[in-house]
């Protein structure tokens, strides 16, 4: 197998767990550990051929095209980054499996475990990434998993979950932001391309704003000051969980990419000044914020956010050093901090308590335990002969060589120094607090070995790995070279001992000072002990959440009525102030553009006068039907102006959407008063302030219009669709082909617009009609013609509004026998032309909605049309039909939405049409709930899906006079009861038979 095949091998692998991960926790509960242990080291071993490679020079890639138009690629290579950073995943996960099994409950522990599976994954994918695109989602998958594995943790873990995300989402929209920037700028996707381009030192602008933007989104994720609140917060996760993503991972998803971008941003002193100064101010505040924990597993959180620091500040040098003690510091972090995390776990499963104020003595009943911890803090207080003095003391010497000289690369060394005496305080906290402080009187309870063991393996590796350092000059060389792309890093030489440097007799002062503190831990406990100097990440949130609501607040007291006018006046106000704006900008462009010949006709100012007549009228009548019959004026002018215009496809559109749009508002109207209030209650002033308002939008709509469309020539996109569309299609109907062919995804999200806006109607008028989704139960449904029931005397209300209605019925009742099929034709022809002609989907089902509303106004009561939830079916199954026409075209011929064409029976085929039958199911479904909802009203009617039966007619009809029925819904009552009580005969109430009297 080769060294580029291994790659997509090792994602295949890893995805492979994620899937056997449920099955495994089925059959072995929390012991599916130490088979996902042994496979993340097998997978592991499938990345030491590349790791080969990449020590010999060579860099392994692969790459499959994901999305040619956009030019993104499946991109995977490995680089000496890649390759740490993936051995510090799988192993340290392997590690955490294996400690996993003993510290677990009983129980299968799915989530637990699969969600550590696919954040592996993730992580592997991101450092293997050689897209930007691919490296971004990896980023989002693994503040994903975090997220859920924080929250899985039981109440305690929901709120710190939350604050978790919401920092570290931030973060990745300030990722999304720094690659929509490069990609748009550099015009590529590729992360090789990218880091090797010239443009970082030829345009200082563009570079500084980059850096910031991938700064910000690495603090949030490594947990660097101000963003650092979050990590401590995460504690409320296992401690599996913190010492796989807390210790070894998450935190170095923002390591690694400020290492990956450094290629690129290590010379702009906006990085440089970020990363220094933020690591320095995160060491110091991370240290003193760990030395003040009681809580130990917080405290080891704390510490983490300190030596992150360290390793952010000695990326900001950018130095070739200074890069390669970064890398060596990441190596030695993650093999501590995780030892250190699973100790305290230790510790905690010991104690029953991880208070320092309550932990027993543990020193004499653990010894090999108290070895480890004491093991693990020298490395990460940096005594030596630990991996982690040799990679502070590199840290120390590369904070010397700051871009902005030597005083300042002194003050950096001196601010290190003090943090790394607090390192030494909280390091001493940990061994001396955790174990030997403690209350002799209590007794630890017995810990599993396995959770001794795993903790200790990364710990004590650490001590070989110090005394041999030497070993790992091949990869930290590797990864530094990736980091700085200087041939020179390959010949990097690490040591134990370098001499009598200033960077040692630095150390031999910190640990002289950070051991006279621990010494004097006691009578330091008030102040260490004392009341919290620095915010949590919980009240920090609430800060923010209590400035944000106040500013929300205040900005929504702008617009807090319930009048519509005030909401539009502002956005009218913005559109005319953009649109305005934008006009006096480009006025000298337009001005210098030609005019091109016969834009204008007699025909366009007789339609102009007449629409502004009409607009008038909408505005001055206090009619609502006025204002609606002007309303549709201004429709059915704008439908001529279209037509004039040679546009048939959008003026049949225009046409039946007006028509279909006014019957809709009519069935409004009649639940609102029929006149407008007076608008001189308003004052002159407000009134001056709306025409004014007008005005200016209408000249900004105007000259934005006459600016952007009417002078422009053919695009070379429209001039396309021209020449080639009927050509790809076979479609002569350019409007159509575009809408189900060329742009078809487009129009699948407009459809499914339209079908949540179905669901809205049905969510919003169900709220008052509930029994329009579920119909209760009825008898003697009412399908042709009624049962014959007792009515109302004449002369009611109710009686008198029948005998009005049927008349003017009739006729439409008639024209619906004969419009209703040929409506029904008309649209099955508009659908099967739509192709060539104009015509498709959208307009013919509007022709057929025409029906609906034909039906609908032929009735001499309110009712519904059709079964209750068939608008629904028709609405769901429109979209389903659209999406399985793309998946038709995505398993055919690979792309989704992809039409297919072929001849038969003398006549040329597209798979277009099915989509086509998708998008009339959902317009006719829409029209049809919105009439149903609508077009019926509580107390005289029944109500949307509700079975007519004697009660339900009696009680339609003789509400105003009889007053409630004394019988129970289901039950029917006889003739003689009914006329008893209302001392009236029996009518007929069928749709289209007038009532009549049967037995006076």
């Amino acid at each position: 197998m080769s060294t580029d095949a291994a790659l997509p091998l090792t994602l295949l692998a890893l995805g492979a767990i994620v899937a056997l991960t449920p099955l495994l926790t089925r059959l072995l509960g929390r012991h599916a550990g130490w088979p996902l242990a042994t496979a993340y080291v097998a997978v592991a071993a499938l990345l030491v051929p590349v790791a080969d490679a990449v020590l010999s020079g060579r860099t392994p890639s692969w790459a499959r095209e994901w999305m040619p138009s956009l030019g993104v690629s499946l991109a995977l290579r490995a680089d000496g980054l890649g390759i740490v950073f993936a051995a510090i995943a799988l192993l340290v996960g392997a590690v955490v499996f294996a400690y996993s099994t003993a510290y677990l409950g009983e129980g299968r522990q799915t989530s637990f475990y699969w969600l550590m599976t696919t954040f592996t994954l993730a992580m592997v994918g991101l450092v293997l990434a050689d897209d930007l695109v691919v490296l971004f989602i990896c980023w989002e998958l693994t503040s994903l998993a975090s997220f859920l594995l924080i929250a899985r943790s039981g109440t305690s873990g929901e709120g710190a979950s939350m604050r978790t995300l919401l920092i570290t989402g931030v973060g990745g929209l300030f990722l999304l932001a720094a690659v929509a920037a490069i990609v748009g700028r550099l015009g590529t996707t590729s992360l090789t391309e990218v880091l090797g381009s010239p443009v970082w030192a030829d345009d200082p602008a563009f570079a500084t704003v980059v850096a910031v933007l991938v700064a910000l989104a690495a603090f949030t994720k490594s947990a660097q000051v101000p963003f650092h609140v979050w990590l401590p917060d995460a504690m409320a996760a296992i401690t599996p969980v913190s010492a796989y993503l807390h210790a070894a991972a998450v935190v170095k998803a923002g390591i690694f990419l400020m290492l990956r971008m450094s290629p690129a941003l290590r010379d702009v002193p906006a990085w440089q000044v970020l990363l220094v100064v933020g690591g320095l101010a995160t060491a110091v505040v991370g240290g003193f914020a760990a030395a003040r924990q009681r809580d130990l597993k917080k405290l080891m959180a704390c510490s983490t956010v300190s030596q992150l620091g360290f390793i952010t500040a000695a990326i900001g040098i950018g130095t070739t050093f200074a890069l390669a003690a970064a890398v060596l510091h990441t190596i030695a972090h993650a093999l501590f901090k995780s030892g250190l995390f699973m100790m305290i776990g230790v510790i905690d499963s010991a104690s029953g308590t991880r208070d320092l104020r309550r932990v027993p003595r543990l020193v004499g009943a653990m010894p090999g335990s108290f070895v480890v911890l004491v093991l693990g803090c020298a490395s990460m207080a940096g005594i030596p002969p630990m991996l982690g003095f040799i990679s502070k003391e590199q840290i120390f010497a590369a904070l010397r060589e700051a871009p902005a000289g030597e005083g300042v690369g002194l003050l950096a060394l001196a601010v290190a120094a003090g943090a790394a005496v607090l390192t030494v305080v909280y390091c001493g906290r940990v061994v001396l607090g955790g174990m030997v402080d403690g209350d002799p009187e209590k007794e630890p309870r017995p810990v599993s070995r396995v959770m001794i063991g795993s903790a200790a393996l990364p710990i004590v590796v650490g001590l070989p790995l110090a005394l041999g350092v030497g070993v790992l000059d091949g990869p930290v060389g590797a990864a530094t070279h990736a980091a700085t792309h200087d041939a020179a890093a390959h010949d990097t030489h690490l040591a134990l001992w370098h001499g009598v440097t200033l960077e040692l007799l630095v150390t031999l002062a910190v640990l002289g000072l950070g051991g006279l503190l621990v010494a004097q831990r006691r009578a330091l406990a008030p102040f260490a002990d004392g009341r919290r100097l620095t915010p949590d990440g919980a009240s920090v949130m609430a800060t923010l959440d209590r400035t944000a609501t106040r500013a929300g607040e205040r900005l929504v007291a702008l617009t807090q009525v319930d009048h519509p006018g005030r909401h539009a006046a502002i956005i009218l106000a913005t559109l005319s102030a953009v649109v305005l704006g934008g006009v006096l900008v480009v006025r000298e462009d337009i001005a210098a553009a030609p005019l091109k010949a016969g834009l204008s006709r007699p025909v366009d100012g007789v339609i102009l006068v007449l629409v502004t007549l009409a607009t008038i009228g909408v505005a001055v009548t206090r009619s609502r039907l006025a204002a609606t019959l002007c309303l549709s004026g201004v429709g059915i002018l704008a439908t001529a102006q279209i037509m004039a215009l040679g546009a048939p496809d959008v003026g049949l559109t225009q046409l039946l959407v007006e028509c279909l749009t006014i019957i809709v508002i009519m069935l409004v109207l009649q639940k609102l008063p029929k006149a407008f209030g007076s608008a001189r209650r308003d004052g002159d002033r407000v009134l001056a302030g709306r025409v004014a308002l007008s005005l200016v939008t209408g000249l900004a709509v105007a000259l934005g219009t006459w600016a952007l469309t009417s002078r422009r020539p053919r695009t070379e996109v429209g001039t396309y669709y021209l020449a080639e569309g009927p050509r790809i299609t076979g479609g002569a109907n350019i409007v159509n082909t575009i809408l189900v062919e060329f742009r078809a995804l487009d129009t699948l999200g407009e459809l499914a617009v339209l079908g949540m806006a179905g669901v809205a109607v049905v969510a919003l008028l169900s709220s008052v009609r509930h029994d329009f989704i579920d119909p209760p139960p009825e008898k003697n449904r009412w399908h042709e013609a009624p049962p014959e029931v007792p009515l109302a005397g004449e002369g009611t209300t109710a009686h008198r509004a029948i005998h009005e209605a049927w008349p003017n019925t009739v006729a439409l009742q008639l024209m619906v026998r004969v419009a209703g099929p040929v409506l029904g034709l008309v649209s099955v022809y508009l659908f099967w032309r739509g192709h060539n002609a104009p015509g498709g989907g959208f307009i013919a089902a509007l022709a057929a909605s025409a029906i609906v509303a034909l039906l609908y106004l032929s009735t001499s009561r309110d009712r519904q049309i059709g079964p209750p939830r068939l608008p629904l079916y028709l609405i769901g199954g429109g979209v389903v039909v659209a999406v399985g026409s793309g998946i038709w075209g995505l398993m055919a011929a690979g792309a989704f939405l992809e039409p297919l064409h072929g001849e038969a029976l003398g006549q040329r085929w597209t798979s277009s049409i099915v989509f086509d039958v998708g998008v009339y199911l959902a317009v006719l479904g829409l029209v049809l709930v919105t009439v149903n909802l609508l077009g019926t009203s509580e107390g005289d009617a029944p109500r949307p899906g509700e079975e007519w039966t004697r009660e339900r007619v009696d009680e339609s009809v003789e509400g105003e006079l009889a007053g409630p029925l004394d019988t129970v819904r289901g039950e029917s009552r006889s003739g003689a009861e009914a006329q008893r009580r209302v001392g009236v005969g029996t009518h007929h109430v069928a749709e289209g038979v007038p009532p009549r009297e049967v037995g006076r």
